[in-house]
């Protein structure tokens, strides 16, 4: 948006793994594993914290699993994947989990079926003031009076960005950012935050215009912003090796099927909205001498 006034008008991923051998069918029968069958929302508890605890680095990790929502009902949302479990490298499961594996080769290293949907709380919520923007047309006075109680309309338009952390590949769906954010959330996350929406609207207001003056309005809108340290529910967790096939209970079997990584997280910045669900921040009257061009 042009921030000169010279003239009165309106300023307006995919990985390489060895897995052949995992993805043969015993007995030549299709099953649906039995964690995939009743995908329900977990009860809460406190996630497995990954960072430090294990070698690889957990925040890309948590990023290819959880790279942001694409349904407004996450725990439907379930991703399948081959990890290899020293590095935590993740390829897609291209069965989409269906099948039952059988043992690797001989001489193959382990290989872990994984099988995840997340979950994405709001974990902190700061109020910003954004960029100031001219919202208005300019009324310009020539004369040597003053121009009182000038009626001037402009326009409050809602914005919203997203920003991870650790640069993610995948897809996802802003427009059920704010939904699935504010599960659990308060007001001012489900009710005073335009994340996703359009809000746009036109709001009338008066000011004076000193003589030899050229006025207009500027907004600071107020922004706010929400960060969430997405956890993963772990549905299936199977270490494949050369000797057994095994579902493990949990991350590595250590009993914690919610998983995090404190590094990664995913920012949602959108307006605020006021008790009218008008975008929130401050109006002012700005000001400048004319020129030449304005009076001509």
């Amino acid at each position: 948006m042009s921030k000169g006034h010279a003239r009165n008008k309106k300023r307006s991923r995919t990985l390489a793994i060895g897995l052949g051998s995992v993805l043969a069918v015993a007995g030549g029968v299709i099953a649906v594993p039995a964690a995939m069958a009743a995908l329900v929302p977990p009860p809460a508890s406190t996630p497995f914290q990954l960072k430090g605890a294990e070698s690889f680095d957990t925040d890309k990790l948590m990023s290819t699993l959880c790279p942001g929502p694409t349904s407004d009902k996450p725990f439907q949302d379930v991703g399948n994947f081959f990890m290899d479990p020293a590095t935590g490298t993740l390829s897609p499961d291209p069965s989409n989990g269906v099948g039952t594996p059988e043992k690797t080769a001989p001489g193959s290293p382990p290989i872990v079926l994984l099988a995840a949907h997340c979950e994405y709380p709001a974990t902190d919520v700061k109020d910003s003031f954004g960029t100031p923007t001219d919202t208005s047309d300019l009324i310009v006075n020539c004369g040597n009076a003053v121009q009182t109680g000038q009626e001037i309309t402009h326009s409050l338009t809602s914005t919203s960005s997203v920003t991870h952390s650790v640069s993610v590949s995948a897809d996802f769906n802003l427009s059920v950012i704010k939904d699935v954010f504010s599960l659990g959330g308060g007001a001012e996350v489900t009710t005073e935050w335009s994340f996703g929406q359009e809000v746009s609207r036109s709001k009338t207001e008066k000011i004076d215009v000193p003589p030899r003056t050229a006025a207009f309005l500027e907004r600071v809108p107020r922004l706010r912003t929400v960060t969430t340290t997405p956890i993963a529910v772990i549905e299936r967790f199977t270490t494949v090796t050369p000797d057994e096939v095994k579902d493990e209970n949990g991350w590595r079997g250590n009993g914690s099927n919610r998983i995090t990584s404190s590094g990664y997280t995913i920012s949602a910045t959108g307006d605020a909205l006021d008790k009218n669900g008008l975008p929130a921040g401050t109006s002012r009257a700005k000001d400048r001498p004319v020129t030449d061009a304005d009076c001509a």
